[in-house]
Formats: structure tokens, sequence, C-alpha cells
């Protein structure tokens, strides 16, 4: 139960931390429609990509913008490996 509850709290914290750091990247980053973005609307990006859906009306448009975005992704995917390993032993 120990592992779950770790689990969790990761993808909780890399949500936040991505969603953060994807606010401070604004600039890196278009939305579909041309509106005013709030640190929630980069929360949503991030919990898309760590749930592994990764659809949103934001998209990166320069170098650090898909980097990061990049990172997020193999942290997940590592991640999600390394659960599911670890539950079938």
């Amino acid at each position: 139960m120990k592992i779950v509850i770790r689990t969790v709290f990761f993808h909780f914290l890399c949500i936040i931390l991505f969603g953060i750091l994807y606010f401070y990247l604004k600039d890196d980053f278009e939305e579909k429609e041309k509106v005013d973005l709030e640190i929630i609307d980069y929360v949503l990006l991030s919990t898309t990509i760590q749930a592994g859906v990764g659809v949103s009306e934001l998209y990166p448009t320069n170098f650090y913008g898909k980097l990061t975005m990049i990172i997020q992704q193999i942290i997940m995917i590592c991640t999600h490996v390394f659960t599911i390993y670890i539950f079938t032993i």
C-alpha cells in the first residue's frame, strides 16, 4: 500500500511542479484560441501529459517548451513501467 501512496503522491507532485514550470515558460506555448491564460491552464496541460492523454488547448512552440514536455513524458513513462513492474513481482 505504501508503494501506491508514494506513486500517487509522486504523480501529483509532478503535475504541480511541471504546471508551475510551464507557467514560467509560458512564452514557449501558444493556445488555439487567443485568450489570457492562468496557471490552472498550465496545470491542466501538465495533468493531461502526466495522465498519458496529451491532448490540450496548449502546445509548445519553442525549444524549451518542447524539451520540458518531453522530460515530463519520459518521467511519466518510466514511472508507469516501474509501477507495473513492482505490482507484477
